[in-house]
């Protein structure tokens, strides 16, 4: 600007001396040059006072505005011209612009730039001390490096806060689970992050613990949060918050702790997803154990029940008949007992099995167990003896049930394992730890069992030898059902044996306390024994007038319970479900309901529960093929005065019918004989002999020529006899087992007349794809054709059910096809007894 200035004085000086109004070339020629040698100057013109342009350069009078101007700026600068002594006019020069118009130009201002430039300057100045001082104030510097450095090593994460909740403090385990850098945590605070509980849901800023521990200035412990940090991860965190207090005791800053109990929980809920799956899994074999209970039971509720029914009738005197009919009993028992035995170990390894504790006397039950067992030691040649070396209490508390059955298990492995001597049975009292202790041994002179197997034994399925099973049979599982049961009642069982020589198997029980027992000696306790006899199998019942109401959806076994207890003299009724049990109990008198529990319609249990809202006050006893434990406080609860479970022990029933009908025992007299002196006996104690017995079965030899089928088949005499055997066997009528039995001969007769219109009703079912209820029809088969003697009824009726709950219809259709086959071979067995019906 002052340059301008200077050359726009000099240029007016120059104007002066050559301004010749008549000669203006010259002052032209002189302005051309101070153009030429200035850059910055765009245009000159000299213009006279009144106006009039003399000399212009560059386009002056284009660019200049029209007028005198006696005002200069930075691009247009105006000098007067003087001429002897007054102003003649001006010269006029035009510059680049120093700076551009309006706001912009005033940024362009020199002194505004070198304001700026020191503003800059003493910022920067300033940040770098702020800065330093920030860094010199920085509370985290205040703690020593070595300290800091083991402060940061800790995996649980530490936050220190302020009065106000920002964060002064936090170590770099609090930056990894927030997911923030640890030098840019100071002065937020921790309720900016996604904080939730242990539910899910998000916690509301004034629940937060460490607001909480502020705002009340108590500690918060372990308290479950949940956070999601900005990088997606998610952490499971338990925090502790303590306040600090100043000598006031006014809080000043909190200490916070987060553990990090992520893994824990993935841990927890892994073992609650496992602890699930494996209540699932024994729920799962419970129902199993359950359904197959009743799926077993209740065929062999037919197979014993006829069996004992044939039994008692005069069959019992047709020669090889009644080793037959005892072997079939016998084998069925031994079946019911290996089921029994399954399922009390279900009961142990889930740890249900519970016990009683009641006044009992061990040396009673362990007698009674000897009597029973005392046959089959005799018939092996064995001497098996009870034995009391010392004095004994009359009772101690424990649960009498399961202690013969621990005692009917040991004894009766001691005899099966033993060939020759003796099995002893030893009671005596220990002292353990000032505890009275009741000891029961079983020693034997057995096969021993060698010491490194001692403690297998106690596992289940499992026999000291590989060939034990073979031997002597058994499922393996008595001893670890004892011994489930002696821990039950708080006792254990050991076992001792020198291998070949014998075995001892301890029993110990916790005596209680015996105070005021009556302490028995050896001698008393003997002649108590010889003075107890047992008691005669029960084979004949007297009964009263009575009526009974029967409830269940199978005929057959409706049937069976009739036949048994008509025979006693009882007055029978039937009902199909519970609601017809309640309308027949609406309009009829009855002294006593016998009631099954799984029937359509209506259930046994929803049955007896209307009749008790409804005032009966009669028995009402259960029949169910559920034998797992707990179920019979299922039944008392919904009403049952008791229960018997399937398949029926005859024996049982009647027992438990005459303590509520007022039943007594008849002596029972041998077969026929008692039948002719005492006929009155033999209609209410057992089966008239009217059975005269079972047909002798023919050889197979014999068997082949004499089939005729009516099929127009005839069959080559010459064929290998295995080839004609089965060839014969799937055309050959088919018969009841039950068939020489006059009364439970009609039972299976109206059976197999109802059984080609219940395979067309499957049949039928089949073709609509109706699989529940060709399932239930398959079910009824399977369980009523083994009650009717009808055996080869049971396995593919089984197969139909599995295949109808599969809905397998190719299966479906074999199945039906092979029971068709079965039904035209009963019904070629019916055809060829009316004959001998008739006659008959």
């Amino acid at each position: 600007r002052q340059h301008r200035a200077a050359l726009s004085e000099s240029t007016a000086l120059l104007a002066s001396v050559l301004l010749d109004e008549s000669q203006p070339e010259i002052l032209s020629q002189a302005l051309d040059l101070v153009r030429d040698r200035t850059p910055d100057l765009l245009s000159i013109g000299v213009r006279a006072q009144s106006g009039a342009l003399l000399i212009g350069l560059n386009d002056h009078a284009d660019q200049w505005a029209p007028g005198v101007r006696e005002e200069s700026t930075d691009a247009e600068i105006v000098v007067p011209l003087w001429q002897e002594g007054a102003q003649w006019g001006s010269v006029e020069m035009r510059f680049v612009p120093l700076r551009s118009a309006g706001w912009i130009g005033y940024l362009q201002d020199p002194s505004l730039k070198l304001s700026g430039f020191v503003f800059a300057v003493c910022c920067l100045m300033f940040l770098l001390y702020l800065r330093r001082m920030l860094r010199e104030l920085d509370p985290s510097r205040a703690v020593p490096q070595r300290v800091r450095a083991a402060y940061d090593t800790l995996t649980e994460g530490l936050v220190v806060l302020d009065r106000s909740g920002s964060i002064v403090l936090a170590n770099k385990s609090t930056a990894k689970m927030l997911g923030v850098d640890d030098s840019r945590l100071v002065a937020r605070s921790p309720s900016e992050f996604r904080w939730s509980g242990i539910d899910g849901c998000a916690i509301a800023r004034d629940d937060q613990p460490w607001q909480l521990a502020l705002a009340s200035g108590k500690a918060q412990r372990d308290v479950h949060l949940t956070l999601e940090n900005d990088l997606g991860t998610r952490y499971s965190l338990r925090a502790n918050c303590s306040p600090i207090r100043d000598e006031r005791n006014q809080v000043q800053a909190l200490v916070i702790s987060f553990q990090d109990v992520t893994e824990l929980e993935q841990r927890g809920a892994a073992l609650q997803a496992a602890k699930e799956q494996a209540d699932a899994a024994n729920q799962a074999k419970s129902q199993f154990l359950a359904n197959m209970s009743h799926e077993i039971r209740t065929p062999m509720n037919a197979i014993l029940g006829f069996t004992e029914v044939l039994r008692r009738s005069g069959l019992r005197s047709s020669g090889d008949a009644v080793k037959h009919l005892d072997v079939i009993h016998s084998s069925g028992r031994h079946l019911l007992n290996l089921i029994n035995d399954i399922l009390d170990l279900s009961k142990v390894e889930a740890g249900r099995l519970e016990a009683e504790a009641v006044a009992t006397a061990p040396h009673k039950i362990a007698a009674d167990v000897v009597r029973t067992l005392q046959e089959r030691a005799e018939q092996k040649g064995l001497d098996l003896v009870i034995d009391f070396p010392r004095a004994l209490p009359a009772t101690i508390e424990c649960d009498p049930a399961r202690l013969r059955q621990v005692l009917t298990n040991l004894i009766g492995n001691a005899i099966k394992f033993t060939e020759k001597g003796r099995v002893d049975v030893i009671l005596s009292m220990d002292s353990v730890a000032e505890m009275p202790i009741y000891r029961l041994d079983v020693k034997d002179s057995g096969i021993g069992i060698p010491s490194d197997k001692l403690e297998s034994v106690f596992e289940p399925f499992v026999q000291a030898e590989a060939s034990t099973t073979r031997r002597f049979g058994g499922t393996g599982l008595g001893l670890t059902i004892s011994r489930g049961f002696a821990r039950a009642m708080g006792g254990d069982i050991i076992a001792s044996s020198d291998y070949g020589h014998g075995t001892t198997f301890s029993v110990t029980l916790p005596a209680g306390d015996l105070t005021g027992v009556e302490m028995l000696e050896p001698a008393a306790l003997r002649a108590a024994l010889d003075a107890t006899a047992p008691l005669a199998d029960v084979a004949r019942w007297a009964f009263p007038p009575a009526r009974v109401l029967v409830v269940d959806d199978g005929v057959e076994n409706r049937q069976l319970v009739r036949v048994l207890l008509e025979e006693v003299g009882l007055h029978i009724t039937e009902a199909e479900n519970g609601q017809v049990a309640l309308d027949r109990i609406g309009v009829e008198n009855f002294d006593l309901v016998l009631m099954d529990m799984q029937m359509p319609v209506m259930d046994g249990m929803t049955a007896t529960r209307r009749l008790r809202e409804c005032g009966f006050k009669l028995p009402v006893v259960a029949l169910t093929a559920n034998a797992m434990k707990g179920f019979e406080r299922e039944l008392i609860a919904g009403g049952f005065d008791g229960f018997l479970t399937k398949p029926i022990d005859v024996d049982a029933l009647m027992r438990d019918l005459a303590s509520r009908l007022g039943g007594k025992p008849v002596e029972a007299a041998s077969g026929a004989a008692a039948a002719d002196a005492d006929p009155v006996a033999a209609a209410h104690g057992g089966f008239a002999s009217s059975l005269t017995g079972m047909p002798e079965p023919a050889s197979a030899a014999d068997s082949v020529p004499a089939i005729d089928l009516d099929l127009g088949i005839d069959f080559d005499l010459d064929m290998p006899a295995d080839e004609a055997l089965d060839t014969a066997t799937v055309f050959a009528p088919l018969t009841s087992r039950l068939a020489g039995h006059a009364k439970l001969g009609r039972i299976a007769s109206r059976f197999a007349a109802q059984l080609p219109g219940k395979l067309v009703e499957a049949e039928q079912a089949a073709g609509i794809g109706d699989f529940e209820e060709l399932a239930a029809l398959a079910h009824w088969l399977k369980g009523a054709g083994g009650s009717m003697g009808y055996d080869e009824l049971f396995e593919p009726s089984r197969s139909l059910e599995m295949a109808a709950r599969g809905r397998d219809l190719h299966s479906v259709s074999r199945h039906l096809a092979e029971l068709d086959r079965l039904s035209r071979r009963i019904n070629r067995g019916l055809r060829q007894a009316e004959p001998e019906e008739v006659d008959s």
